[in-house]
Order: structure tokens, then C-alpha cells, then sequence
């Protein structure tokens, strides 16, 4: 048997008798996502077909958690798997070095990001103003001095917050060249707020330095962004719309659901909630089902089995 089939098929055994439904979470997905990874990085073209739909297999699974979290209010678990990034750097510039030594008078995150796109061309991407670069293609800014220090991002903290008391050494010069200008400005003196020795300016004016010294580079984007980037290439316009319209479903419920709890403690399921109700709510929440996991694993078996079997999931190309 061919190394990477032997590998798939071994892959999706494993998902198959190790996926729970009851418990199951994004940490999961992502391990198998990442196994995926490494399987697919060593494959020839010729499979990627194969791995297409090991990788629907996973968004399916994706979408079923995303419906649980909408449909039980669960706002942080659904914005981690359908929004937030999983992994992002925050870029801190050397905002003294680039305004004396490159005479930059504008705005130095807009420079910087010009900077790295014409540094790594195609490579350069970006998502919602923030960089999507492989870091490594950052290491010769460091060694410029242009870049200070690239710190990750705690996922569930607000960066004024964790920046307030966590600025590193290299930053500084830079940091109090900062509040020095920013007391300047300012019509009254910037508060000052003492830590281990150091001083560090309000949650305002962090916030403030952080936007105007600092890019953010997302390094690994949420759940369904990732996955997503992978089906693009390899699935057809009718599946990805099922899916971009479930997505919304669990949207659409995440928002009647919560609207509903600030008048009822355990909605949908409290007493108080009136009978005629009932049958909006239910059509209103998502009740996911692993049926389209199913489809996808019969289209693989099919593929697996007969070369030229070409499942109707997939793409012109594929």
C-alpha cells in the first residue's frame, strides 16, 4: 500500500474511533489538524483529493462544535473557533531608530508593513489590518534593529492589559521616548502607574503606544479560517456555501440565544418561557447532526477505493 494512503487511512480511522460528540472541543480538532498537516506536507499532488476531504472531515466536525456552542450560549468557545486567531505576535518597532535613521514622519506600522510586503512579496497577506506572514520572514527586521521584540499574544487578554505591566526590556528606551512625547501633548500630565520599578502609563495610553508602535502578525488564524483556506482550493462552490451557511445558522442562534438569557436564566429550556415560543426556538437553534461527517466519510471511502471515482464534493480541478 502507497506510504501517504496508508497514512490517511490510518488517520481517519483514528479520528473515527476517537471522535466524541459529548466532548468534544477545539483542542481535539486542532491535534488531528495538525496531523493532517504533517501528512499532507509530505504527499504528492496526486493525493491531495484524499486530503481534501480528511480536511472536510474535520470542518464538519468544526461545524457541529460551532452549532453546541451557539445553541448553549457559549460566546467565548464559538468566537475561539470561528473568529479569534490561535496564535497571534505582536511586532514591537524600534519607532526611534525608523524616525531618525529612515526619516519616517507618517505612520511607523504603515511603514513597517510596506516594509515586510516588499521583503516577502506573494508571502504577504493581511486580515483585517493585521500582517499574515510566516515569522521567520520577520528575523531579518530583528537583526536590523527595526524590530524589537516579537512577544505572543495571550489569546483571552486585552493587549492594553497585558502589555500595561508586560514590556519587554529591549522596548523601553522606546516606551518612555513614548510617554515622554505623550506628556508633551497631553493638556494634563499622563498618569504613571508603578510595577516591579518600572513605569507604565494607563490602560488608555498603552493602548495608544501599542497602536502606534506595534504590528500585529496573526500567526495561526482560527479553526475555520484555517480549514477553510485548505477546502477553498479543493472543494466545490455548492459544499462550501453549506457550509459558510451553517456557519450563519450557528450565528443566527448564538444571537437569539443570548438575547433571550437576559430576560429568562436558563432559556430556552425555563419554565417561563411561553409554549408558542417553542417551535421558533427550535427552528431557530442549529441541532447539528454528524450527517454531512458521514457523507464526507462515504465520499472518501469511495475515492479510496476506486481511482476514479471523482466525489461530487469536490472541485473542476480536483
Amino acid at each position: 500500500m502507497d506510504t501517504t494512503i496508508g497514512d490517511l487511512i490510518r488517520f481517519n480511522e483514528f479520528l473515527d474511533s476517537t471522535m466524541d460528540p459529548e466532548n468534544l472541543d477545539e483542542e481535539f480538532i486542532t491535534l488531528r489538524q495538525s496531523e493532517l498537516e504533517g501528512i499532507s506536507k509530505n504527499s504528492d499532488a496526486e493525493y491531495f483529493p484524499f486530503i481534501a476531504l480528511s480536511y472536510a472531515k474535520l470542518m464538519e466536525l468544526t461545524v457541529l462544535l460551532a452549532g453546541k456552542y451557539a445553541d448553549n450560549c457559549q460566546i467565548m468557545d464559538f468566537g475561539n473557533i470561528v473568529v479569534n486567531p490561535r496564535h497571534i505576535d505582536v511586532c514591537i518597532l524600534n519607532s526611534r531608530l525608523i524616525r531618525e535613521d529612515y526619516g519616517v514622519t507618517g505612520s511607523i506600522p504603515l511603514w513597517f508593513k510596506k516594509q515586510v510586503h516588499k521583503c516577502t512579496g506573494s508571502q504577504y497577506s493581511e486580515d483585517l489590518g493585521r500582517m499574515v506572514v510566516n515569522p521567520s520572514l520577520l528575523s531579518n527586521f530583528v537583526e536590523e534593529g527595526i524590530l524589537l521584540r516579537i512577544v505572543k499574544k495571550e489569546r483571552h487578554r486585552r493587549l492594553s492589559d497585558q502589555f500595561r505591566w508586560y514590556i519587554s526590556d529591549d522596548a523601553q528606551s522606546a516606551f518612555s521616548k513614548y510617554v515622554e512625547e505623550a506628556k508633551l501633548k497631553a493638556h494634563k500630565p499622563v498618569k504613571l502607574l508603578g510595577c516591579g520599578g518600572r513605569e507604565m502609563v494607563k490602560g488608555l495610553d498603552v493602548a495608544s503606544w501599542l497602536a502606534s508602535s506595534t504590528v500585529l502578525n496573526i500567526v495561526k488564524g482560527s479553526l475555520r479560517t484555517d480549514l477553510m483556506s485548505v477546502l477553498r482550493k479543493a472543494m466545490s462552490n455548492d459544499y462550501l456555501k453549506s457550509i459558510n451557511s451553517k456557519f450563519e445558522k450557528a450565528h443566527i442562534s448564538l444571537n437569539y440565544i443570548n438575547m433571550g438569557r437576559k430576560n429568562f436564566a436558563n432559556y430556552p429550556y425555563d419554565e417561563g418561557v411561553p409554549i408558542a415560543e417553542w417551535d421558533d426556538i427550535n427552528h431557530t437553534l442549529c441541532h447539528f447532526t454528524l450527517d454531512g461527517y458521514g457523507m464526507i466519510q462515504s465520499e472518501l471511502d469511495k475515492s479510496l477505493s476506486n481511482p476514479c471515482y471523482k466525489s461530487r464534493f469536490l472541485n473542476g480541478v480536483m
